[in-house]
């Protein structure tokens, strides 16, 4: 049977804003548990319904470990995958027939290959920074010379030289205490999540996460059988008292200390101390994403949870997709030593290698100076455009989104005049009318909170785009009052 054409029919009938991987076990388990594959049915390959669904290898092999794991399936060696014929007891209960869904998170920030980057998109770098040319001769090198690697597999945890130039930078940029060996090399940031979930933790086990917080995140949890437990943000990030008297016993905590999203702020050193104590003692894991811990033009960011660590409770990752361009999706994952093997054997299950090729030409972009020169030239960018961004603010709106400078991040969030009369989500849709878009904070939390702000990003953007741009906003809430209020925001504007 073919499942695609079978069962998982309506897989992708509409656009529900529960993730994939999500999608593709409800409908497996539904399946299951109605008759329609029954027990002792074959699945096809992981690789098959990749194929047939169109979609990635490693959703369908999460969504498959997933229900392995909890006795749907089972996996034979050298026969393949089949459905139970015992299936858990706790499925036959009718109030468990359905798994329960996830509250739908905010689709990712970074645009599809090819859509149009409207403003005030935030989790966007300055595209128009990077040396595509310098990229491409690199590449197309690397490519040349490379023929005679093409018939091998990177079956460790990657390419070698790259892995001590990586090791050699995130010990002098992010204070990381580490050696090549506990480096992997990963195909983007989503990946380098799931590696460490898959890793540390089982299915049904809880992790805190930042609340609001990333999207990405939570979808690869919820996509591994992780259970997320909210914890409240502020300007210092993750509140680890607050977390460890909310739930103690949890299992992990997945947290964004160099630079939140999307409040922004980083972890305190108190709340970093409070937070490592909190793993060793508890025997607890923390996961460091630093894809945003890098992106800082004014002062010296603290060091990296990982470095602090003396007990081995850290995973680190990084990413280039939020430093350089979207599409280039290199990651790297950072493990205690006595992780390495482990990681390096799921990272090869998983398949989640990175052409060698595009390795070696990240190496070279990294040891011949190209991306510190990115760097300098992209935090200055920066500077100048969220600055043509808070001066826009306050020409244009008068107010009615009050914006504050940030040392870091490609964002800013703003806080709505309640005199304006919109919600946040209400000033989001209003926005998107008129091909702006303004991302309502709300929409990045699970959590009951407040609804007055919206999330801009001016990375990406000229100072004189962001400055049309925010013109243009503030007609649209001109238009958007009533009559007797109009005037407030006098503006004449341009065509975008």
């Amino acid at each position: 049977m073919k499942l695609s054409q079978g069962p998982l029919v309506s897989l992708f009938a509409e656009d529900t804003g529960v993730p994939l991987q999500q999608r593709l076990f409800d409908r497996l388990r539904g399946a299951i548990l109605s008759g329609a594959i029954r027990p002792g049915d074959r699945l096809p390959s992981t690789r098959t319904l990749s194929r047939d669904l169109g979609v990635s290898r490693n959703t369908v092999v999460a969504a498959v470990d997933r229900l392995t794991s909890e006795g749907y399936l089972e996996a034979r060696v050298g026969s393949g995958t089949y459905v139970s014929r015992a299936l858990p007891e706790e499925a036959m209960a009718p109030a468990l027939r359905l798994a329960p869904t996830p509250r739908p998170v905010r689709p990712a920030t970074v645009p599809a290959a090819g859509a149009e980057l409207l403003p005030f998109r935030p989790g966007v770098p300055a595209i128009d920074q990077f040396e595509v040319e310098t990229w491409r001769k690199l590449l197309a090198k690397r490519w040349r010379d490379a023929a005679g690697l093409l018939l091998g597999s990177d079956t460790s945890g990657g390419w070698l030289p790259l892995r001590r130039t990586l090791a050699a930078h995130l010990q002098t940029s992010r204070g990381l205490d580490c050696d090549a060996e506990q480096i992997l090399v990963l195909p983007g940031r989503t990946a380098a999540l799931q590696l460490a979930a898959a890793l540390v933790l089982a299915p049904g086990a809880r992790v805190w996460v930042e609340d609001p917080g990333c999207p990405v995140q939570r979808t690869v949890l919820n996509g591994r059988g992780l259970h997320p437990v909210t914890v409240p943000v502020d300007a210092e990030g993750m509140d680890v008292d607050r977390a460890q008297r909310l739930a103690p016993d949890v299992d992990a905590a997945l947290v964004t200390p160099g630079w939140q999203f999307p409040l922004g702020g980083s972890l305190g050193m108190r709340r970093r101390q409070a937070l490592l104590a909190w793993a060793r003692r508890s025997g607890a894991w923390i996961i460091e994403d630093d894809c945003d811990g890098g992106i800082r033009y004014s002062g010296r960011p603290l060091a990296s949870l990982q470095g602090l660590d003396g007990g081995g409770r850290v995973l680190h990752l990084g990413c280039l997709e939020r430093t350089l361009v979207p599409a280039l999706r290199l990651a790297w994952l950072v493990v205690p030593p006595e992780l390495v093997g482990a990681a390096q054997a799921l990272r090869q299950t998983l398949d989640l290698a990175v052409a060698l090729p595009e390795q070696m030409a990240v190496h070279d972009f990294l040891a011949e100076g190209h991306f510190a020169s990115h760097l300098r030239r992209a935090r200055c960018a920066y500077a100048e455009r969220q600055e043509a961004l808070l001066t826009a603010a306050k020409r244009h709106w008068h107010g009615a989104i009050s914006l504050s400078p940030s040392p870091a991040g490609l964002h800013l969030t703003g806080r709505i005049d309640p005199g304006l009369g919109f919600a946040d989500t209400e000033l989001e849709a209003l926005a998107a009318a008129h091909r702006l878009e303004l991302p309502a904070l709300s929409g990045f939390r699970q959590g009951a909170g407040e609804r007055d702000m919206v999330v801009l990003g001016y990375a990406p953007f000229t100072p004189e785009r962001i400055g049309r741009a925010a013109e243009r906003l503030a007609l649209v809430l001109d238009r958007a009052l009533p009559a007797r209020r109009r005037g407030l925001f006098r503006a004449a504007v341009p065509a975008e």
